[in-house]
């Protein structure tokens, strides 16, 4: 007897949006996003980051995310190389939300940055 395949599990994140997002993508308009969300110190964010991005040092990112961001909104996770900013993109995913990294972090960037500390 020939047992059938289970049925595909719904993501909750459509599969058109990816988790890595490489610089590129931003900088030709490919991929938008509601909220930008910046990992970094206060102190790093004032020397520059990316046009619309909301400072949430990781450090609190867990606390304040989920009422910063609402889940039916898109967010792009950035930090200096990548690596935290895609454990938070995954953070959010898993609640059902949009998310993803920046490939490669600030050191990847070549873009524009907007300088000032946050509001």
């Amino acid at each position: 007897m020939t047992r059938a395949a289970p049925p595909p599990v719904p993501t909750a994140v459509p599969p058109a949006v990816p988790l890595c997002i490489p610089a590129w993508m931003l900088l030709c308009g490919e991929q938008r996003f509601d909220h930008i969300a910046d990992l970094r110190a206060p102190e790093a964010y004032a020397r520059g980051h990316l046009a619309g991005a909301r400072c949430v040092p990781y450090e609190v990112f867990q606390i304040e995310a989920l009422a910063l961001f609402p889940v039916e909104d898109s967010v792009l996770v950035v930090d200096p190389g990548g690596a935290r900013a895609a454990d938070f993109a995954v953070f959010l995913r898993r609640r059902g939300q949009v998310a993803s990294y920046l490939e490669g972090g600030y050191a990847a960037w070549t873009g524009p940055l907007t300088v000032g500390a946050a509001p």
